[in-house]
């Protein structure tokens, strides 16, 4: 089980998911970023991935709260990542965007932004490449709802009233990811089409 962190964030985030998530007997690896670009976090996901896999074999959960969800999706989208990852969950990431990270650089953020060119590739095509199950999460306090889609089959969850960075730490959270992955879905399976040109730029703010 690997987690990852959000924007401006660290390992120490997930403090109370990762106790529950060991309570269970599963192995736990909370990282800590090298930064703010997702680039440069995809690759860093992807070599703690081979670490995991060549300590325990088989393939990995990959739990990403918030930015972390998308520096874990680019890393299984363009660099081999769904070969060795069972299940991706996110949790309140703006899968396609957020307003207020456009007043952030790109390199510190900004990549975040509904209208970024790192959104624009990430969203391209399939959202959910392969035969890796597919999970998103989020708080009902989470905004824009329409952020938190992801394009294919998918299992949607909402929580009520948990906010965003007591995510990591929400005991709520924490069962909802020990049921995604026990290989159930803790809200609904939904199949969805792509969006047009990221129809998150256009009104759905």
């Amino acid at each position: 089980m690997i987690l990852v962190h959000g924007w401006m964030s660290n390992s120490w985030s997930f403090h109370g998911m990762s106790a529950v998530l060991r309570e269970a007997g599963h192995p736990v690896y909370a990282m800590d970023l090298p930064g703010q670009d997702n680039l440069v976090n995809a690759v860093a996901v992807g070599r703690l991935v081979d670490d995991v896999v060549a300590r325990h074999g088989g393939k990995v959960h990959l739990v990403g709260h918030s930015m972390g969800g998308l520096s874990t999706r680019h890393y299984l989208k363009f660099l081999g990542g769904t070969a060795h990852v069972r299940h991706y969950v996110s949790m309140g990431s703006p899968q396609y965007g957020s307003t207020d990270a456009c007043l952030l650089p790109e390199l510190l953020g900004g990549q975040m932004c509904h209208s970024s060119r790192f959104l624009a590739g990430l969203n391209a095509g399939d959202d959910t490449p392969g035969s890796v199950r597919y999970t998103t999460i989020r708080s009902t306090l989470d905004r824009p709802a329409e952020a938190n889609r992801l394009d294919g089959g998918a299992c949607f969850h909402d929580i009520p009233g948990v906010p965003h960075a007591d995510e990591p730490s929400s005991p709520k959270f924490s069962a909802a990811v020990l049921a995604t992955i026990g290989g159930v879905c803790p809200g609904r399976f939904v199949v969805l089409p792509p969006l047009a040109d990221n129809g998150i730029r256009r009104g759905t703010r």
